[in-house]
């Protein structure tokens, strides 16, 4: 049975796993981020100070400057401005507001696993009627887009929520895809949600494709932050865009949960988002990742037995199966209490017998981190 919070609202059991046990852990895997930048690299990529000291720390605007606004709607290549921007604390809240303004109780809505398990709590929380798309491990993790259309077409959705790329498998819409399933939504007048807060995190140099630059922004919801690729979550800023009368009433639900991002961190943010700074900061994160990738290959060849690798194209993180155990909770959870390694059971997921492990890490210290995560899962299985 399904532990409730309370009225109907389940137990995000991801959230609670990580926050009772990372700052306690000796080497944190489970983060799904890039390594945060500290204020002094921020400070060098900027070539600035981040603030002046007549700077005034009082209350901002409460959807978010304007400037930073409209340089967050730049970063797309589509027909979208401040209007159709709200910033929120970090993509969490932004998903919270984009459910509580699009879904009523009885609203039917198509939603992936395994996946970040947000957006499907709070569909439960709202009594929507969730119909699921499984990602399988036997599709390489990968959505089948007939299959999707279909579920449109016969279900007639509210909504549609997917996340490109997708947490955790690392896999991802291409451009035709993702028109496909614009247009078969369209059809139909359901509203597509993309959380999209893995963009600029792929592997292979191809940059995928935001939903807002598919097609008309009536029916389309796109989400983001400054935590994953940008390596700096603890600015918590993300934001939604669509279109300017959703982003209205997004606002207006807004008063009710954060009111107004942090002032300090909408500045920051406005400056880590100008032109040349957002290429250098997301260089440095793929530099990692593509980095760490090699690392894990060397590594993980020396473990063929501990698990097996689900490798991702994009994202800072990667699938492991143990097809030596399903119970991947008891795992994770010894791998924690007997070597101090932390990485997250597929179960929070919605999937049995994984792990997602993160790849994000400094590079100095993800060689050793990794030798310590495999040798503990060698001891473990063994035994």
């Amino acid at each position: 049975m399904v532990k409730m919070i309370v009225d109907n609202l389940p137990f995000f059991e991801l959230e609670r796993w990580q926050s009772l046990r990372e700052n306690y852990a000796k080497i944190l895997l489970s983060e799904s981020g890039v390594e945060p930048l500290t204020l002094g690299e921020l400070t060098e990529i900027i070539g600035e100070p981040l603030l002046n000291d007549d700077f005034q720390i009082s209350y901002g605007w409460t959807g978010g400057s304007l400037k930073l606004r409209k340089t967050i709607a730049e970063t797309y290549s589509a027909e979208v401005d401040e209007n159709n921007i709200l910033v929120t604390n970090g993509s969490s809240e932004a998903n919270f507001i984009v459910v509580l303004s699009t879904i009523r109780e009885g609203d039917v809505a198509i939603v992936e696993k395994p996946n970040y398990m947000q957006i499907i709590n709070l569909l439960t929380w709202r009594r929507a009627k969730a119909i699921e798309i499984w990602r399988k491990p036997e599709n390489n993790f990968k959505i089948q887009i007939e299959e999707l259309l279909d579920l449109i077409s016969k279900n007639r959705p509210k909504a549609v929520f997917l996340t490109n790329p997708n947490n955790p498998t690392g896999q991802y819409l291409t451009s035709e895809e993702i028109r496909e399933i614009h247009e078969e939504a369209s059809k139909h007048h359901a509203i597509l949600v993309f959380d999209e807060v893995y963009r600029g995190l792929e592997h292979n140099g191809e940059a995928v494709k935001s939903i807002l630059e598919t097609g008309e922004i009536g029916n389309i919801i796109a989400v983001s932050s400054l935590s994953k690729a940008y390596g700096l979550p603890g600015l918590r800023i993300g934001w939604i865009a669509a279109d300017s009368t959703r982003v209205m009433k997004m606002w207006s639900l807004k008063d009710y949960t954060s009111i107004a991002p942090s002032k300090i961190s909408d500045e920051m943010a406005f400056k880590s988002l100008q032109p040349g700074n957002r290429e250098k900061i997301i260089t440095r994160a793929k530099e990692i990742v593509n980095g760490n990738k090699e690392i894990l290959r060397e590594i993980s060849g020396k473990y063929p037995e501990a698990m097996e690798i689900h490798w991702p194209h994009a994202g800072a993180f990667f699938l492991g199966e143990f097809t030596w155990s399903r119970n991947s909770v008891e795992i994770c959870e010894k791998l924690f209490k007997e070597h101090g390694v932390l990485i997250c059971p597929g179960e929070t997921f919605g999937l049995k017998g994984y792990a997602r492990i993160g790849m994000g890490q400094s590079p100095s210290k993800y060689r050793d981190s990794l030798i310590a995560l495999f040798e503990g899962l060698e001891k473990i299985r063994r035994n």
